[in-house]
C-alpha cells in the first residue's frame, strides 16, 4: 500500500503545465489499474448469504419462529453479531433493528417477546422467536449479520427479501420455497389463499425470473382474471380458476430452474386489493445424468408391526467439504415422481399421509398409526443450497434408491411402480402374440374345423327322430344280450341310444391286451345318427 499512495502523490507535485508522463508515473499508474482488479475480483468471489423462509402465516397472540441460516468464507477468525430488522412492504432494506443479539439490544415494542435459537458463531443460524404476536408485528422480517476483527466491523449483509408473516384471518397467500422436478415431469407450483371466500378472487398473475424477489422477476409475465380464463399458455396454465390458483408446467426442463410469483388480485377494498409473493418459488430440476455433488443413502428395507411407527433412515454424503447454507428434505411415495408423503408445506402432503408424517433429525421420516396400505416404497430428496458468492446460491437435488416398507402382519405386498411399468408394457405384446396365435391356427383350418364340427354335431342331432313312428321301418335294431335282461327306453332329448352285444369284440380286445373279462357283455353305445334318405338303411361301424 505504501508503494501506491506514493504514485499517488506523485502527480500532485507535478508542475500543472506538465503534459507528459514519465516513465516512473505510468508504472505508479499500472499498479493501480493492477490493484482495483484485484480488489474487485475479491469481491464477486465473496461468499457472504442468508437464507430466509418466504411466508408464515400465524395466530394473533401465538408465537412464531423465524429461522436464517447465513454463512461466510470460514478462514476468516471472526466475531459474529447478528442483528433483526423489521421491514415494509417489499423488502427489509434500511427499517428499524429490533434486536441484536450480542449487544443485547431489544426495541421497547419486543422487549420480552424476543429471543435467540441457537449459537449463530458455532450453528451458523440466527433464528428467533417472537411471542404473543401483535397485529402491529407484521408485515416482515430480516436478519442481518456483521462481521468483527476487534472493534472494526470487516463485512455486513442481510436477507434481502426477508420473511413475511400473515395472519390467519387476513386475505393472504402462501407459496411453498422449493418445489422439486425431474426433466419431463408436470409439475404443480402451488398458490395457496388463506381466505375463506374465493369469490373475492378476480386475477392472478404468474411471473418468473432468476431473482429471490419477485418485484424483480419480470422475465415472463401471464395473468389469468375472471373476463379471460386463459386454458394453456405455452406449457402454462392454472390449475383451476379461481378456486385452485396453483400453476402447473408440463414437461419440466432445465431452463424452468427459476423462481416463480405469485400475485392475487381481488375484489376486497384498500390494500388486500393487490397481494403478492415477497419471495417466490424455486424451482430445482434433477438431472440424473450430471454427476451428482452429493449422494443420498436409505436403507433397503423395513418391517415394523402394524398399527405402530416406522422411522425410515435418510443421510446424505458430500463429495466436498464445503457446508450447505440451506438443506431442505422431501419423501416421495411409490416411485420417485409420485405423490408426497413429506412436505415442508402441509398442503402439498398427500391426504393418506397428512397428519401421520414428520421429519426426524436431518432427513429421516416418521410414520405414524401404520397400516397394510403403508407397504411401499418411500424416496427421500435431499436439496443443498451452496453460496456461491455476495448473496447468490446455487440448489441441487439428489434422492435415495428407496426404502421398502414392509408392514408385520398385513397382508399386501410392498408396492413397486417397476411392476406397473412392466405390465403395462407387457399388455400390448400380449395382445400381439394372441392376434398372431389366432391367425397362424386360422390359417391351419384348426379353428374353422373345430367350428365346423361342432356345428354338424348340432345337425346329426336335431335331425334324429325317436320313437317308432319316425323311425324308418327298414332300421334294423340290434340284438339284446341273452344273459342281461333289456334296458328300460330312456328319453334321449335327440339322442339315439342302442344296447350293442359286443361278445366279439372283446373276445378280439382280450387276446391283444388280456384284460380280465367284464361283468357283463352289454355296452351302451351313443351315437347321433343322419339318415341320408327316407327308405335307407342306418349302417354304424364300432372300433374296437
Amino acid at each position: 500500500m505504501k508503494g501506491n499512495d506514493l504514485c499517488l502523490l506523485k502527480p500532485m507535485l507535478r508542475r500543472r503545465n506538465e503534459r507528459q508522463l514519465t516513465i516512473m508515473e505510468a508504472r505508479c499508474l499500472l499498479l493501480l489499474i493492477f490493484a482495483i482488479q484485484e480488489g474487485s475480483s475479491d469481491d464477486k468471489n465473496r461468499q457472504y448469504c442468508t437464507e430466509q423462509q418466504g411466508t408464515i402465516i400465524v395466530e394473533e397472540g401465538g408465537s412464531v419462529t423465524i429461522p436464517c441460516n447465513f454463512t461466510y468464507p470460514q478462514d476468516r477468525n471472526v466475531d459474529v453479531r447478528v442483528y433483526w430488522r423489521r421491514g415494509g412492504k417489499d423488502r427489509c432494506g434500511d427499517g428499524n433493528i429490533i434486536y441484536n443479539h450480542t449487544e443485547g439490544r431489544t426495541h421497547p415494542n419486543y422487549t420480552g417477546r424476543i429471543s435467540m435459537v441457537g449459537n449463530p458463531k458455532e450453528e451458523g443460524t440466527a433464528t428467533i422467536t417472537i411471542s404473543n404476536l401483535r397485529r402491529s408485528d407484521r408485515p416482515m422480517f430480516c436478519c442481518r449479520i456483521h462481521l468483527y476483527e476487534g472493534s472494526n466491523i470487516i463485512e455486513q449483509w442481510q436477507n434481502r427479501p426477508g420473511t413475511f408473516i400473515q395472519f390467519k384471518d387476513e386475505f393472504s397467500i402462501e407459496q411453498t420455497d422449493v418445489v422439486p422436478a425431474f426433466i419431463g415431469e408436470d409439475i404443480t407450483i402451488p398458490c395457496l389463499i388463506n381466505y375463506k371466500d374465493s369469490s373475492t378472487i378476480e386475477g392472478v398473475t404468474w411471473t418468473v425470473g432468476s431473482s429471490d424477489l419477485c418485484v424483480e422477476n419480470n422475465d415472463k409475465s401471464v395473468t389469468w382474471t375472471t373476463w379471460n380464463k386463459s386454458e394453456i399458455i405455452e406449457r402454462w396454465s392454472v390449475v383451476n380458476f379461481p378456486e385452485d390458483l396453483s400453476l402447473r408446467i408440463t414437461g419440466a426442463t432445465a431452463k424452468d430452474n427459476k423462481q416463480y410469483c405469485c400475485k392475487v388480485q381481488t375484489k376486497l377494498r384498500g390494500a388486500a386489493n393487490t397481494v403478492s409473493s415477497i419471495q417466490g418459488t424455486e424451482v430445482v430440476v434433477v438431472d440424473i445424468s450430471d454427476k451428482p455433488p452429493f449422494e443420498v443413502v436409505q436403507q433397503y428395507t423395513i418391517s415394523p408391526d402394524e398399527d405402530n411407527s416406522a422411522t425410515i433412515n435418510c443421510s446424505f454424503t458430500r463429495q466436498s467439504g464445503i457446508d450447505p447454507l440451506w438443506m431442505g428434505v422431501f419423501w416421495r411415495v411409490g416411485s420417485p415422481r409420485g405423490f408426497y408423503a413429506y412436505h415442508p408445506l402441509m398442503e402439498m402432503v398427500n391426504i393418506s399421509y397428512r397428519e401421520r408424517t414428520e421429519l426426524r433429525g436431518l432427513a429421516n421420516l416418521h410414520i405414524k398409526d401404520l397400516h397394510e396400505t403403508d407397504n411401499t416404497t418411500y424416496y427421500c430428496f435431499v436439496m443443498l443450497k451452496f453460496c456461491i458468492g455476495n448473496n447468490k446460491t446455487s440448489s441441487s437435488i439428489q434422492y435415495g434408491r428407496g426404502t421398502n416398507l414392509m408392514v408385520n402382519g398385513a397382508h399386501t405386498q410392498p408396492y413397486d411402480s417397476t411392476w406397473i411399468y412392466i405390465l403395462v408394457a407387457a399388455v400390448p405384446i400380449i395382445i400381439l402374440c394372441a392376434v398372431i396365435i389366432i391367425f397362424i391356427l386360422k390359417k391351419k383350418g384348426i379353428i374353422c374345423q373345430k367350428q365346423s364340427r361342432r356345428e354338424d354335431n348340432n345337425h346329426l342331432t336335431s335331425e334324429i327322430a325317436l320313437g317308432g313312428k319316425n323311425t324308418p321301418k327298414n332300421m334294423q335294431t340290434p340284438r339284446a344280450s341273452s344273459s342281461a335282461p333289456p334296458p328300460p327306453q330312456e328319453d334321449s332329448a335327440g339322442i339315439l341310444y342302442a344296447h350293442l352285444n359286443v361278445s366279439s369284440l372283446q373276445e378280439k380286445t382280450r387276446s391283444r391286451s388280456k384284460e380280465s373279462k367284464p361283468d357283463n357283455d352289454s355296452l351302451v353305445v351313443y351315437a347321433a345318427v343322419k339318415t341320408s334318405g327316407a327308405h335307407q338303411d342306418i349302417y354304424s361301424s364300432i372300433n374296437g
